[in-house]
């Protein structure tokens, strides 16, 4: 996970009003408690629209009373300033419209819009769960090797799916998490597309309201450039800073340094590898041997003479098996309802990828025909006192079986089908095997070469249950 705390002071520098919380809505960790962020958006916009009203209302008020005193204005000449009349309605008008002119002023705009916002703060993402979001994107990003360019326009890993293309402030603050992580090269080009996207918009001037103007892109590029070595360019994008804020003290002390700089050898920083391991394991490609693999159907037990199961060994140097469409949609969706309400972050885990549910086999009668239904396949027993995990995956979530050297065998119940990665990777049988939804993978633990990983989510609501066995 990206340590993000100093990335949120840079924010608070660029003119962020920014108050960090301890608490967390697990927004970022959890697709499911994602969902209920959709419900609060259209909330939020319903509100606006509400508060809206309520000014175009105000406002029509304000222009009748300009035309209404325009009016009066026109009546009242210095030919007619003696006529009684006119006295008589420009002493109503100073004496009873001003009056209510001012009371129109006065007047408390949107009360109930502005009561239902801070009604609904607690449910919205705090300090933390902002964090987690952008560490998981940066994940994604480090992990795959993806294309700043291509992530923005909605494309990962080849497959372009039907997103809206970010905008500025999405790409802003990516570049500042890269170049805190001393990405230079990344956040250089996160940056450049972040002043082509506030160049290319049909209202710029919008983003002046956020964190992030057209200057503080440019004062990040000057960092970022400079970090990576590049001074002319970051002399130009001072210089282009100088042009907006000629007395910005910051760059005209940094100007005469870059030009030293410019003529000296340089030696950078070097970057910080993060997720090394899981992206020499993730971005590799697995070729399957399919002439060393076989499948079968198994008829062993009562259960599955009624219905036969198709089974499919992986690897011959090992046993890892998966057996298809092991568990129907009913079937999953109820264990999923079950669920849902028991989801937790992971005790003591600060950098958490996903929620997780304990499910004991009193808790309902599909734990017990999951369990049994692992036991008809796995030939094995089961204690009840083990406990059926269910995983939600939230961004960038992978969910690693840490612990399950302590089991004869271990069942990993896949209950969706995802658009990209959550493959579960075993690096020493050069094995890679993708989600199938109602398909259960089961491995003996055996020796080190079960050992495996968990490959980040990149599109898609991912559900796993898991099982140890004894």
């Amino acid at each position: 996970m990206v340590k993000v705390c100093l990335f949120l002071l840079l924010l608070t520098a660029a003119g962020a009003q920014l108050q960090y919380e301890t608490k967390t809505n697990d927004v970022a960790v959890s697709l499911e408690s994602l969902l209920p962020m959709i419900k609060l958006k259209e909330a939020y916009v319903q509100n606006f629209e509400s508060y809206k009203q309520a000014l175009e209302i105000q406002l029509k008020q304000v222009y009748r009373l300009i035309r209404h005193t325009e009016d009066l204005l026109e009546g009242i000449t210095a030919k007619t300033g003696n006529s009684f009349w006119q006295q008589f309605r420009l002493i109503r008008h100073m004496q009873w419209d001003w009056q209510q002119s001012l009371k129109l002023m006065q007047k408390v705009l949107g009360a109930k819009e502005i009561a239902f916002s801070q009604e609904r703060c607690h449910e919205l993402p705090t300090s933390i769960d902002f964090e987690e979001a952008l560490g998981a994107i940066y994940r994604l990003q480090t992990v795959y090797s993806l294309d700043p360019a291509d992530m923005a326009g909605g494309i990962l890993r080849g497959k372009r799916y039907s997103r809206k293309k970010w905008e500025p402030n999405e790409c802003f603050m990516f570049g500042l998490v890269n170049l805190y992580v001393k990405n230079y090269e990344t956040a250089e080009y996160w940056l450049e597309l972040a002043l082509f996207y506030y160049d290319a918009h049909r209202n710029p001037k919008q983003f002046d309201t956020m964190v992030m103007k057209y200057i503080t892109i440019l004062e990040m590029l000057v960092e970022a450039t400079k970090g990576f070595g590049r001074f002319s360019a970051s002399m130009e994008h001072a210089l282009e800073v100088l042009s907006i804020q000629p007395d910005h003290p910051y760059m005209l002390q940094l100007l005469p340094k870059l030009q030293l700089l410019e003529s000296q050898p340089f030696k950078g920083a070097e970057p910080e590898e993060n997720y090394v391991k899981l992206k020499a394991l993730c971005a590799k490609s697995y070729p399957r041997k399919v002439n060393d693999v076989h499948c079968s159907y198994l008829r062993a037990t009562p259960f599955l003479q009624l219905a036969a199961i198709r089974m499919e060994q992986l690897t011959n140097e090992a046993s890892v098996n998966i057996y298809y469409e092991l568990f129907n949609d009913e079937e999953m969706e109820a264990l999923k309802s079950l669920a849902r309400p028991e989801l937790q972050r992971p005790k003591g885990s600060k950098n958490s990828t996903y929620k997780i549910a304990q499910l004991s086999q009193t808790k309902n009668d599909i734990i017990s025909t999951v369990n049994r239904r692992i036991q008809d396949i796995s030939g094995m027993d089961l204690h009840e006192e083990e406990k059926l995990q269910v995983i939600n995956y939230g961004m960038a979530g992978k969910y690693n079986l840490e612990d399950s050297a302590g089991s004869a065998a271990t069942a990993l119940i896949f209950l969706s089908n995802v658009q990209q990665g959550a493959e579960t990777v075993f690096p020493f049988l050069s094995l890679q095997v993708k989600p199938q939804k109602g398909s259960m993978l089961l491995w003996r633990n055996a020796d080190w070469s079960v050992l495996h990983k968990s490959c980040p989510l990149i599109m898609g609501n991912m559900w796993v249950a898991t099982k140890r066995l004894t």
